[in-house]
């Protein structure tokens, strides 16, 4: 479906628009003033436009297809575009079904996906990184319970099997630890994976918060989501304020409605995996920063 979203920039006072043309799920052109074509229009007036949410939903192999559905459904209704979720394994030779297995649980996702896998620290092997790397996923989430596990990984041979591609190797610590111990333990991981060259995030993910620009730069997200460019799938939200709250009216995937205020389910099975084909495609530094 090829159509031009005209949006106000009443912040230059003036009664400029900025338009989009979408065409083929993707956002085709952008300019500053109306676009002369003879294609649909969507005037965003008296709504706010924002690039969709990419949010964590982590190790979703160990849920319910049900459960999967439900949450799935409650993070469109805040926004998310785009889930990063992971594939739960202990041995390589249980990533291919694990990862088939994610992918099934996702089926009737309305909105896309970016998948990982999750082990503990004692279970990565330069053998997994190298199947990441050739499969293209683009991030590994250490499961620890403690800060001591990350110290006894060969460090500089998950180095040597994650080049060129740059597989992103993050900690997830216990929940139930206290919070000076969980920041002292990612300054310690920081400083180690600086040392050792380590592509990572700098903090732990929260499933409640959608992923910040450097992070969705360092695992390779951005800008094909994440952003309102030309070349950006056409993945937004539209939203409106209502005295002092703002409610999100729709969220739409790839220039396609998937959920509305007025129909809370729409397109299921609209959703598909993204692939990363380089994380880390701007340069960035071993750890991301804001």
């Amino acid at each position: 479906m090829r159509y031009i979203i005209e949006r106000p920039l009443e912040s230059l006072g003036t009664n400029t628009v900025l338009s989009y043309l979408v065409d083929s799920q993707k956002i085709s052109y952008v300019s500053q003033g109306p676009l002369r074509m003879n294609v649909m229009r969507m005037s965003m007036h008296g709504f706010k436009m924002i690039p969709g949410h990419i949010t964590p939903l982590m190790s979703i192999n160990k849920m319910t297809v049900e459960d999967v559905r439900k949450w799935t459904v409650e993070k469109t209704q805040r926004g998310t575009t785009t889930l990063l979720t992971s594939a739960r394994i202990d041995y390589l030779h249980e990533a291919e079904h694990e990862l088939k297995r994610t992918r099934h649980l996702l089926i009737s996702s309305s909105i896309d996906y970016c998948i990982g896998l999750s082990l503990s620290p004692e279970k990565i092997t330069p053998n997994i990184v190298r199947y990441c790397k050739q499969k293209m996923i683009p991030f590994i989430e250490l499961i620890c319970d403690d800060f001591s596990q990350l110290t006894r990984v060969v460090w500089e041979r998950i180095r040597e099997a994650n080049f060129p591609y740059g597989t992103v190797i993050f900690p997830k610590f216990p929940l139930d630890i206290e919070d000076k111990k969980k920041k002292i333990w990612h300054k310690k991981w920081n400083d180690l994976s600086a040392k050792m060259q380590i592509p990572t995030l700098y903090k732990e993910l929260s499933e409640d918060e959608p992923l910040p620009l450097p992070f969705l730069k360092m695992l390779g997200i951005y800008p094909q989501k994440g952003g309102l460019f030309s070349g950006s799938d056409a993945d937004y939200c539209l939203i409106s304020t209502e005295g002092f709250e703002e409610k999100i009216r729709s969220v739409i995937v790839r220039g396609t409605i998937v959920y509305s205020d007025k129909n809370i389910e729409k397109k299921q099975g609209y959703g598909k995996q993204i692939i990363i084909t380089q994380p880390r495609r701007f340069g960035e530094s071993s750890i991301s920063r804001v």
